[in-house]
């Protein structure tokens, strides 16, 4: 994602090219609100995606005349990662029922967001440590991924900003410096 500072001085912008409704930043909000659960969906994705290559690696890789998945530390490791998946999962389908009903706020997809991105880091994490040197390279797309998850942890509002959204909501009381 290119980022780059706009100045623009003396600019006169017609109304015909200006974002229909968009008159606040609560109005910037509401796009975040939609953006950051679409964030966590995609967090979901690179955990699912980051373990069904990690399990495709166990059962596939040998080490000692037999497949790596057969050691216990490596069924930790795919463990570990389906159990973040799989709670992500559940998190963001249920993010997805609010949204349908009607009843998603701010805090819901912040929630969602800064969990399932943690999350996400965490498993893909994982993924390259049980890939041991393999996990860096290319071939195996696992490094591919330990990368992407760096971006999608830190755009639409970090962890921290996306912590003081839920903290705000959870105790009635903003912590915004």
């Amino acid at each position: 994602m290119q980022n780059a500072d706009l100045i623009l001085d003396g600019c006169r912008v017609p109304e015909a090219d200006r974002l229909p409704g968009a008159r606040s930043f609560r109005d910037t909000a509401a796009i975040l609100r939609r953006t950051r659960s679409g964030v966590a969906w995609q967090a979901v994705g690179v955990m699912l995606a980051a373990y069904e290559i990690a399990r495709g690696y166990a059962v596939g890789r040998e080490q000692f005349g037999r497949p790596i998945a057969k050691f216990q530390m490596v069924q930790d490791l795919l463990v570990r990662m389906l159990g973040n998946a799989t709670a992500c999962l559940g998190m963001v389908a249920r993010l997805a029922q609010l949204q349908d009903a009607g009843q998603y706020r701010d805090e819901h997809s912040a929630l969602a967001k800064a969990y399932c991105a943690t999350r996400m880091r965490e498993t893909v994490g994982w993924g390259r440590e049980l890939m041991a040197g393999n996990g860096i390279l290319l071939d195996y797309d696992i490094g591919r991924f330990v990368a992407d998850a760096e971006a999608i942890y830190s755009y639409e509002g970090t962890r921290e900003i996306n912590t003081l959204i839920v903290g705000r909501a959870a105790t009635g009381v903003g912590a915004f410096v």
